[in-house]
């Protein structure tokens, strides 16, 4: 092929090209094809996979780390405790157990007068977790086997909890792993984590109340599919196909903003985070996940999987939370919110008194229009059966006491 006929295909190819990255309409970065190994084998596990870094760059003369920038080799950034880990033999098959090889030199103190606070987290894949901007823990494994960690840390509240979550490639730069019998398959993310107080009270736990920003998309199929609706990054419309050759596909990357994970940053404009089942992360036959459904998946406060507003393209995601100063007056008040006393009016031998799907430990009095404290019971229960048979006709006072805070309401009892 004579010079003069290479050159011109390289100005059609180049054509060509501009045209198809003119039809992204975006604010974010534009990459096409694998990105370059920059860091093999970070992390070996058997029977895992393989985790490398790599770079790459992007349209606007931007060189991009991908799956992300991490501090997995930063030795200032503290490891997280296992509660199950296969690959380093830690796989512990209850909380107990997990919680009673750990010896307190795991505790990163942020306030010396503080409360040390225990934080559950599964991740798929990897996470670094910030405590008001300090770093108190990273995954000890990136990629796969599957794997959940403890992170202990002593703090006051109220406190802001900052997470980095990134579902790992295997083929960098597109998002995509061999998997499914395709060499292209694009991998779902998702994170749960609960946090407990000193007695062991659920004080927060991800839900689509934290924020959640996608900060890498990849693979893109098709440039014209994302879509920005005021700080959102919408995929919804993509392609997740799984193929044989996607070397042509395409990712998106944004600057994290500085201090991100500081107390003082504004996360105002950031979307809710969305929430998703555990059917929809996969995590049924993950032992690391199931062995610890009692922290997890509390009957009475289950915490949700998260992520950004698509588990499978978006593969670098920031996530914020603010644990308030008294965690208990808000429950409180959400469970008085909440509250249903019926039959009322009554003509039943029984009343139930409800918190709708929410609980704690509640008492009841009843009371006459004298002040007579007349029953007593104790809910034990979401929706409690209260026998009232014992009362006449007449109008009476419920009073309801939760961790020392009280409602009345008023039960008026008909002819039986």
């Amino acid at each position: 092929m004579s010079k003069l006929k290479r050159y011109l295909i390289s100005i059609i190819c180049l054509f060509i090209s501009n045209i198809t990255f003119s039809q992204y309409t975006g604010t974010g970065s534009i990459t096409k094809g694998n990105a370059s190994v920059s860091n093999s084998n970070l992390y070996i596990c058997t029977s895992g996979r393989i985790t490398n870094l790599g770079t790459i760059s992007s349209t606007d003369n931007k060189t991009w780390e991908v799956p992300a920038k991490v501090n997995f080799s930063n030795s200032s950034f503290p490891f997280a405790s296992d509660l199950n880990n296969v690959c380093n033999g830690n796989n512990y098959s209850n909380t107990t157990a997990a919680l009673a090889a750990l010896n307190g030199s795991d505790i990163i103190t942020i306030d010396t007068d503080g409360e040390i606070i225990t934080a559950f987290v599964f991740a798929d894949n990897y996470f670094e977790i910030y405590i008001n901007g300090v770093a108190v823990g990273k995954d000890k494994v990136p990629f796969t086997q599957f794997n959940s960690s403890i992170v202990r840390f002593k703090v006051k509240r109220p406190f802001i909890i900052a997470m980095q979550l990134v579902d790992w490639e295997e083929n960098l730069g597109l998002g995509s792993e061999n998997n499914n019998g395709f060499a292209y398959h694009s991998g779902d993310g998702g994170m749960v984590a609960v946090f407990k107080d000193s007695k062991n009270n659920i004080i927060a736990k991800t839900d689509n109340s934290w924020k959640a920003q996608t900060y890498y998309i990849s693979p893109i199929q098709d440039l014209t599919c994302p879509q920005e609706i005021g700080n959102q990054r919408l995929t919804n419309n993509c392609s997740t196909q799984d193929v044989n050759d996607g070397s042509k596909f395409y990712g998106i990357h944004w600057v994290k903003p500085s201090g991100w994970m500081n107390a003082n940053f504004n996360d105002f404009d950031w979307p809710s985070a969305a929430s998703f089942s555990n059917t929809s992360v996969g995590i049924n036959n993950k032992p690391s996940y199931t062995n610890f459904a009692d922290i997890f998946d509390d009957v009475i406060n289950d915490a949700q999987f998260i992520w950004s507003s698509n588990l499978i393209l978006d593969n670098e995601v920031l996530v914020r939370y603010t644990v308030p100063e008294s965690i208990t007056a808000i429950t409180t008040q959400l469970l008085f919110n909440h509250l249903k006393i019926y039959p009322n009016p009554s003509s039943d031998e029984s009343i139930f008194i409800e918190f709708g799907d929410l609980y704690s430990n509640a008492q009841v009095n009843i009371f006459n229009l004298e002040g007579q404290k007349l029953l007593t019971f104790k809910c034990i229960d979401l929706k409690n059966k209260i026998n009232i048979s014992t009362l006449n006709d007449g109008v009476y006072f419920v009073k309801i006491m939760i961790d020392g805070k009280e409602k009345i309401e008023k039960l008026i009892i008909n002819e039986k």
